[in-house]
């Protein structure tokens, strides 16, 4: 079956990733500090643990906020083995609190092979959305980001309570488009989340790994956005 609909990840696929910045100010600020690539290397080592322990049940908003500051709590102990339990509790939680103050200092941008790749998409007749594990108040950031003008619709798992990889995500973000899996391809940057969640739902995952970082998983992989055509 022809691909109609082509669905992209946000954070690390079509935007650059923020999250590793806002937590070194927030760290510096509380006397600790370690490089971005550190802290970077920190998440997607939890990453897999993350999705395991949050993925499989249906979440309020304000539990998905306590899901990332959990994943915060264990980043900041896996980087200050030498901290206490209620050291690393404080500083998540003062993490997660001025989240929207320290993001509002860190440009937001997009990896610059996004817009020319999505505008071929439109101008091809492909469908897209966006499927993002972020809280709800991330939907805020498309506008900014130029994206609207391509994406058809948006699904973040703050919004709907479902965390990739739960294939419902997915499915949810396919029946507001329109199309069927045999007729979707999904595009991120984390295997467990992005190609295993598509697997579930009856999709085409393919991981984009930018940095050539990850050696291990079996499946459609591309570098930059470029190499997509060959997938659809």
């Amino acid at each position: 079956m022809a691909t109609r609909a082509v669905f992209f990840d946000l954070g690390g696929t079509l935007l650059v990733m923020r999250r590793d910045r806002i937590f070194q100010k927030v760290v510096r600020d509380e006397g600790r500090d370690a490089s971005e690539d550190e802290i970077h290397g920190a998440y997607m080592g939890l990453e897999p643990w993350w999705l395991s322990a949050y993925s499989d049940s249906s979440m309020t908003s304000e539990q998905t906020e306590e899901a990332y500051r959990h994943l915060d709590q264990r980043v900041f102990s896996s980087l200050f083995p030498d901290a206490s339990e209620s050291e690393a509790l404080r500083v998540s939680r003062l993490v997660r609190v001025r989240w929207p103050e320290v993001g509002k200092t860190i440009p937001l941008e997009l990896y610059p092979d996004v817009q020319p790749t999505l505008a071929n998409l439109q101008r091809r007749g492909y469908s897209m959305g966006l499927i993002s594990n972020a809280t709800a108040d991330t939907e805020r950031l498309v506008k900014p980001l130029g994206l609207d003008r391509f994406m058809s619709t948006v699904v973040f798992s703050g919004a709907v309570g479902y965390t990739k990889p739960n294939p419902r995500i997915f499915e949810i973000a396919m029946e507001k488009i329109g199309c069927g899996p045999g007729e979707s391809v999904h595009v991120g940057d984390i295997y467990e989340a992005d190609v295993v969640g598509a697997k579930n739902a009856g999709m085409k995952g393919v991981l984009i790994d930018r940095l050539g970082a990850q050696s291990g998983p079996d499946c459609p992989r591309i570098s930059s956005l470029d190499q997509l055509y060959g997938h659809l």
